[in-house]
């Protein structure tokens, strides 16, 4: 039997969720679930595939992730399970949350819920809540053996999987750039799809001194020079710097500060980090 990840844009503690679970233990009382994120921002998909490549690394093969962020629920948009080349499932509508995981983990088959087969008996009029009805009834039938992937539905081409726009990672000497992908409310850390790793390979190493340039469609919001280190306690309370996050990823942050708050910074398409050597 395999674990169950349930995420959602629900919020902690929603109903919802707890909705969900129930379902889960309908289908199987001995079926373990967990939760992941429940607060991804609201109709976000990119935020919601985000959330997905952050908790995959350490689930075992074969756990199955429910992902609802959706805000076209209801209509004609795919209900789908993809079967990754790592070994695990995701059950999502197909609008774009499965971006990341197509691009970085590898989609080897995905195939459209047979909503006659697997949806939750009684709730075929009810069309706002495929979270519940739909997803965590199915996701829980093949989490717990009751189906097999063959069993979710029909295969389509993984070609055809949504894709969501963003701003492509890019490098060059002395200078790297991509999206801001992360502009948190609690600590505010500013993070990105910029590998870490790039910023060596552009010349720039733990002690220098960087500028950092936020844009907002093509406007510059933020400028600032400061340390490239690998931790926040090598700069001064208050001071800024850019570190490696636990995603081996380009992060900015103000040390015991809120730089999304004290700068002003939000994150997604429209969003672009530029790093540079001084």
């Amino acid at each position: 039997m395999a674990f169950l990840i349930i995420q959602t844009d629900f919020g902690t503690g929603s109903l919802s969720v707890s909705a969900m679970h129930g379902v889960c233990a309908m289908v199987d009382s001995g079926l373990k679930v967990d939760d992941g994120n429940n607060d991804v921002v609201p109709f976000n998909v990119l935020d919601a595939s985000d959330s997905l490549m952050y908790l995959m690394p350490y689930w075992p093969e074969g756990t199955v992730f429910v992902s609802v962020v959706d805000p076209g629920v209801g209509t004609k948009r795919r209900s789908c399970v993809a079967k990754l080349r790592n070994g695990q499932y995701v059950v999502t509508p197909d609008n774009g949350t499965l971006t990341y995981i197509k691009e970085k983990v590898g989609i080897e088959e995905v195939r459209e819920i047979d909503e006659s087969v697997n949806r939750l008996k009684g709730s075929e009029d009810v069309h706002i809540f495929h979270g519940r009805d739909v997803y965590a009834y199915c996701g829980a039938r093949l989490a717990a053996g009751i189906i097999d992937f063959e069993g979710v539905g029909p295969v389509y081409p993984v070609a055809e999987v949504v894709e969501a726009p963003y701003i492509r990672a890019e490098k060059s000497p002395g200078r790297v750039s991509g999206m801001i992908n992360e502009a948190g409310d609690h600590f505010g850390l500013i993070g990105t799809n910029i590998p870490f790793e790039w910023l060596s390979e552009s010349g720039m190493v733990y002690g220098d001194t960087v500028t950092v340039t936020v844009t907002r469609k093509d406007e510059q919001i933020f400028r600032r020079e400061m340390k490239l280190e690998k931790t926040f306690g090598y700069v001064p309370v208050g001071d800024p710097l850019v570190f490696s996050s636990e995603m081996r990823t380009v992060m900015m942050a103000i040390n015991q500060g809120n730089a999304t708050v004290e700068y002003g910074l939000g994150f997604g398409p429209d969003w672009k980090m530029t790093v540079e050597k001084v």
